[in-house]
């Protein structure tokens, strides 16, 4: 595309049962046959903490933007720190493995821009290889700033403190001793150790019949040479790409083109362990309204260190509209801005997204968005997809209504803030019958886990969140200009939150915004027709479930438009019901009622709560009859 607007925001019958049917992940308070909930994963997760060490342990700890509880960003909430020469974190393998992924961190250089640094990997006593880390695209600043390159400077709030490095190495056996050690080669100031990861990646696959290979247009792997022109040329001359096994370089591209557009073909590699596709212009576009455009089987990996495409321009894995059944699986996607963002502000979008399918990716470290459906995407399935370290929603439906957004920014802004193509475009439609199945989410740095800005019929299901830093692990808002929540009903399913919500905004006053878990905003108008079912939330960081209001009590001298004051201020909660939703040591409350949050009504079905940090409830002023309550409930 040559152009694009870009809009970012922000009990053993249990056990037995997820290993069954293939769960990664699965809470213990599952019922022994329900469905399991995560993605299925072909990895195993050995923390450092459980490991044998003979270094410091770090926390639990949940103090945010602080260089100093490293450890409150790791997954947990505990880490291992390596301080000197001779110290260690080990495991005992579960399965053989040939692959291997350690999530760390080191130190920033004292300027910022990040160091290189090496630490040993050990199999039963022998260093097999050293593993290659870097801070360059971890250790950000000033917080919760974002929209600029200054965060990336040495400065307050440090955060963003973890990166993942990725190594496929020789056989380990079933029952071997892995261990990251520590030696005098390896000259970081320290290493802070969150987690590894062990599998058995399979061999490269093979050309598929009727594909040609990328090598026909000058293209190979691993020759150093900045390829992102032939690959566009080679995407416009072919049906069905391959990439064999290998790295190739997209860095610049010429002639105005954004990225890389694929007019509706297949573009296909030996898969996400073996073809990786690098650099800042490693990101794709699906020209054509109707076209169907299918990408799997490798990785990208990206350049960026900041979320700073207003200054950098746009720094996507994936971007635009995605045409119509279009397909994205078997990708890891690393160290971009947002990995898959799918549609477009007018006038970029002749239509929006439709059938789109997001399965088996892994999307690690990145600054703003995991997977966002924007614009009027529908129909669309995201599934068996695991995400960790996002810098924004790991995975949201945005049913944004241009016209009200072009009203808002219009009065933010001024006239001038949209091009007359712009702001007399149409509305893109809301975005309805998306489902979110069977997704992995750990420690997004910055919004939460899940979230529906406005729309219908949007089902998040059988998932999980784990450990969001700052904000709740659902949010159920109606924010950004979205369309009003609609029949039919949006449903979260079968989904844990565990160490979720956080504090977000007006830090520096006396009244912070602690996000509770599962949070229903009334931001900018009504909530309705939402169904919230099997939901367990578990030692959320303030309160579990959170009915927040909006309006002018409480804008404390932000500027809204008066319109949407007008509408936060009217706004009530009609037809959204909870039910067995279990809120256990949340360390606030329960359920709290905030800012005017206990208008309208919501059915409670099944809802207990237990071993709240100050009490099960609280109400603020809410009436009694915003609490519509059947059978079942407890503790509150």
């Amino acid at each position: 595309m040559h152009q694009q607007h870009h809009r970012l925001q922000h009990g053993w019958l249990t056990r037995l049962a997820c290993v069954l049917l293939g769960a990664w992940s699965c809470t213990t308070s599952t019922p022994a046959l329900a469905v399991a909930r995560g993605a299925n994963v072909p990895w195993i997760e050995y923390q450092a903490e459980d490991g044998q060490t003979n270094a410091q342990l770090l926390g639990p700890s949940r103090q945010k933007w602080d260089a100093n509880h490293i450890e409150a960003e790791a997954i947990g909430r505990k880490a291992v720190r390596l301080n000197k020469t001779g110290d260690y974190v080990s495991f005992t393998t579960q399965k053989a493995a040939n692959a291997i992924v350690v999530r760390y961190s080191i130190p920033d250089a004292p300027g910022g821009g990040g160091i290189d640094a090496t630490l040993g990997l050990y199999v039963n006593g022998t260093r097999v290889r050293t593993l290659p880390l870097t801070s360059r695209y971890s250790w950000s600043y000033l917080g919760g700033k974002i929209g600029d390159p200054v965060v990336d400077i040495p400065g307050p709030q440090p955060h963003t403190f973890f990166d993942e490095v990725r190594m496929l190495v020789d056989q380990i056996p079933q029952g071997a001793t892995v261990m990251l050690k520590r030696d005098a080669q390896d000259a970081a100031p320290f290493y802070v150790i969150d987690l590894v990861d062990l599998e058995q990646a399979p061999a490269p696959l093979t050309m598929p019949e009727g594909f040609t290979s990328v090598t026909q247009f000058g293209i190979f792997p691993d020759d150093g040479v900045d390829h992102a022109d032939d690959i566009l040329r080679a995407m416009h001359s072919t049906s069905k790409l391959w990439f064999p096994p290998g790295n190739y370089l997209a860095n610049v591209i010429h002639g105005g083109n954004v990225g890389l557009d694929n007019p509706g073909i297949e573009v296909r590699g030996a898969g996400m362990w073996h073809t990786n596709i690098r650099g800042p212009k490693s990101m794709f576009f699906c020209a054509g309204a109707s076209s169907r455009c299918v990408f799997g089987d490798f990785s990208i990996f990206g350049e960026s260190k900041a979320r700073d495409e207003e200054t950098n321009g746009p720094q996507k894995a994936f971007a635009g509209p995605m045409g119509k059944n279009s397909l994205i699986e078997n990708l890891w996607i690393e160290h971009k801005v947002a990995a898959i963002w799918v549609g477009n502000d007018p006038p970029y979008q002749a239509q929006p997204t439709d059938g789109l399918v997001i399965r088996n990716c892994r999307i690690r470290n990145t600054y703003a968005d995991g997977v966002n459906l924007d614009n009027g995407t529908s129909n669309s399935i995201v599934e068996h997809c695991h995400m960790r370290n996002t810098g924004d929603d790991a995975v949201a439906i945005w049913s944004i209504q241009w016209t009200k957004w072009v009203a808002y920014k219009t009065w933010e802004f001024g006239p001038n803030f949209f091009t007359d193509e712009q702001r007399n475009a149409p509305d893109q439609g809301i975005g309805h019958g998306n489902i979110v199945r069977h997704v992995s989410v750990q420690m997004p740095w910055r919004a939460n886990c899940f979230a529906v800005y406005g729309g219908a019929d949007n089902v998040f299901r059988d998932s999980t969140c784990e450990d969001v830093l700052t904000y709740p692990g659902i949010l159920i808002d109606h924010e950004f200009s979205p369309y009003l929540f609609a029949k039919p009903r949006t449903t979260f399913q079968n989904i844990s939150l565990t160490r979720a919500g956080g504090t977000m905004f007006r830090e520096d006053t006396p009244n912070p915004w602690h996000h509770g878990a599962l949070k229903l905003y009334l931001r900018e108008g009504s909530i309705s027709d939402i169904y919230v079912k099997d939901v367990d939330i578990i030692e959320p960081t303030y309160a579990g479930i959170e009915f927040r209001g909006f309006g002018t009590p409480y804008a404390q001298g932000e500027r809204i438009p008066p319109f949407v004051l007008q509408a936060a201020d009217n706004a009530t909660f009609n037809r959204v019901k909870l039910e067995n939703v279990h809120v256990k040591r949340a360390g606030t409350y329960g359920i709290e009622v905030a800012d005017g949050g206990g208008r309208g009504s919501v059915r409670f079905v099944g809802v207990t709560v237990a071993g709240s940090g100050v009490a099960p409830l609280q109400r603020e002023n809410a009436p009694d009859s915003f609490f519509d309550k059947g059978k079942g409930n407890q503790g509150w």
